[in-house]
């Protein structure tokens, strides 16, 4: 999951400076807020992309020895027959529940995140064609002439060589601007009966938001919003994105010469007609007159020392490559800094191991992290650093695994596969004058176990279930002439017969030939992994004395 966390962590500290530092420039025009407030929705919603596209970085850390744990739980390997007698891991509860329950939970987030992404898109892509209605069921284009010569008026004043479309709806309470090649501009139906002031001033603010693209600003910033729905900066960062779209067309309406007292009048009479009737439903991209706002706006109006100026093109790059500067340390720094290692862990039959101790140990720093698989033989560790690590798989019964791990700043999921382990039996011959005295013999095979039942739970997908063999025919070695030692490699085939014996170490020649055919006459019942047959490893380390 760097996945959602790490990104909500890199947008949400994007947005955070955005948000700030608009407030910070509260005594500048609201046109400068706007854009600087654009920009980090823009920047944050990219971050991601842009930590994958540039050289990630990290800070230097000290070597420190620690071991991190998601679990309290600890676990010793031991050989096969040492530690698992019966039916092992298929019976045993996890320790570490409460870290499945939420690794389960953090599963759901991705389709969730998805859900809600296609919704919010969804409703943004439904209010589009709502625009579009809005404009069709209006009564024509055709307009008065105080209308249509207020509208060149006001394009000159603004210096606006797009063509812009007026449209006169059958709403009485409608009035909003969106488009970019071809803005339109939606009228109430009682267009016609504004005095020449009303007229003036609400196009000088309509051609305002088209002049400056507003409704393209604004519909990014919404897509952004739907794709990130679940970090509620989003939300804040739109919602005062539109409070400064609309301030900063009413700082535009009164710096082109209109007085703000007459202007604030004209707004108040406008929501106040507006107000008789029922308003329609417009989605977030329409820039429409909101009465929700309108006392902010005409405290703004009438404040004469309020910035008005519009932010230079000069100045708008500047701030947008302050912001970049600002926002590639983080993308990358999260990006590249940490990563999550997953996977799961099975046996040779490809079943689950529940339980099985997983250790990320890194030499550099000296520190290592560990956590034990769920019940569905999962396991997951966020967080960590890039750099070079050792893998280590334990389970009692099972050979520990050991493999190299390289974390580059991109999450890693492995499956692990373990092996089942070895027995050892360890035999002790000691001779009077070339008769054996006594022939001492201990190993894991002559452990107490119980047979398991091969029922449904272990046809489930978990594996782990290991009955160890238990020796039923012994044959003791004969007493070569010579003392020594002797180590022996066998493997203990599905039949429970001894195969393929083996001299590893022998300390004289004839230890070898002596040991070897004891141990071929040796037999056992079959060792079982989740109820079927296997072969296994065995070692047997021999020590012929004569007895002083």
């Amino acid at each position: 999951m760097m996945s959602l966390l790490m990104i909500a962590v890199k947008t949400s500290l994007i947005l955070t400076l955005g948000v700030l530092g608009a407030f910070a420039l509260r005594r500048r025009s609201a046109a400068l807020r706007h854009w600087i407030l654009a920009a980090a929705i823009v920047c944050a919603a990219a971050a991601p992309v842009l930590g994958s596209l540039v050289p990630s970085w990290t800070l230097p850390r000290p070597a420190v020895s620690a071991v991190t744990r998601t679990s309290d739980v600890q676990i010793s390997f031991r050989p096969i027959g040492a530690a698992v007698s019966g039916v092992v891991a298929a019976a045993s509860e996890p320790p570490s529940q409460e870290r499945s329950r939420l690794g389960r939970a953090a599963n759901l987030l991705v389709p969730i995140w998805l859900i809600g992404m296609a919704l919010n898109l969804g409703v943004l892509a439904i209010g589009m064609v709502r625009l579009t209605r809005l404009q069709s069921s209006g009564g024509g284009d055709q307009e008065s002439a105080t209308i249509a010569e207020s509208l060149r008026r006001m394009s000159g004043v603004f210096a606006l060589r797009r063509p812009v479309t007026l449209v006169r709806s059958d709403r009485q309470a409608v009035l909003f601007t969106w488009g970019v090649l071809r803005p339109k501009v939606v009228l109430p139906s009682d267009v016609n009966d504004w005095s020449r002031e009303r007229i003036d001033v609400v196009l000088a603010h309509e051609l305002a938001h088209v002049t400056r693209g507003d409704w393209l600003v604004q519909t990014i910033a919404e897509v952004c919003k739907a794709i990130y729905w679940c970090n509620p900066l989003f939300w804040v960062a739109c919602s005062r994105l539109r409070q400064e779209s609309e301030h900063a067309c009413d700082d535009a309406v009164i710096s082109i010469g209109v007085a703000n007292h007459a202007y604030a009048s004209e707004l108040l009479e406008l929501a106040r007609s507006f107000g008789r009737y029922r308003q329609a439903w417009l989605p977030a991209p329409a820039m429409a007159a909101r009465p929700s706002t309108l006392e902010r706006r005409v405290r703004a109006m009438l404040n004469a020392r309020v910035d008005r100026g519009p932010i230079t093109r000069g100045g708008r790059w500047m701030w947008a490559l302050a912001l970049l500067l600002l926002t590639l340390p983080v993308a990358t720094f999260a990006q590249g800094g940490f990563a999550t290692f997953s996977g799961t862990v099975v046996d040779p039959q490809d079943r689950l191991l529940p339980n099985a101790t997983i250790t990320v140990s890194d030499a550099q720093r000296n520190v290592k992290h560990e956590t034990n698989t769920d019940r569905d033989g999962r396991f997951e560790l966020v967080g960590l650093p890039v750099g070079d690590y050792t893998v280590e798989a334990k389970l009692p019964g099972f050979r520990s695994l050991a493999d190299r791990l390289t974390l580059s700043g991109q999450s890693v999921d492995r499956t692990l596969k373990m092996q089942v382990g070895q027995l050892q039996e360890t035999i002790s011959v000691v001779s009077n004058d070339g008769a054996i005295t006594s022939a001492h013999q201990r190993g894991d095979a002559f452990q107490k176990r119980q047979n398991p039942a091969c029922r449904a739970g272990v046809t489930n997908g978990i594996g782990g279930n290991i009955r160890a063999p238990h020796k039923v025919k012994d044959v003791a070695p004969g007493y070569p002439g010579v003392s020594g030692n002797v180590e022996l490699a066998a493997t203990i085939g599905i039949d429970g017969s001894v195969i393929d014996v083996q001299v590893l170490k022998a300390d004289r020649p004839e230890l070898g030939p002596a040991a070897i055919d004891a141990v071929r006459q040796w037999e056992f019942d079959s060792t079982l992994l989740n109820c079927v047959p296997i072969e296994v490893q065995m070692n047997v380390s021999v020590s012929f004395r004569q007895n002083q």
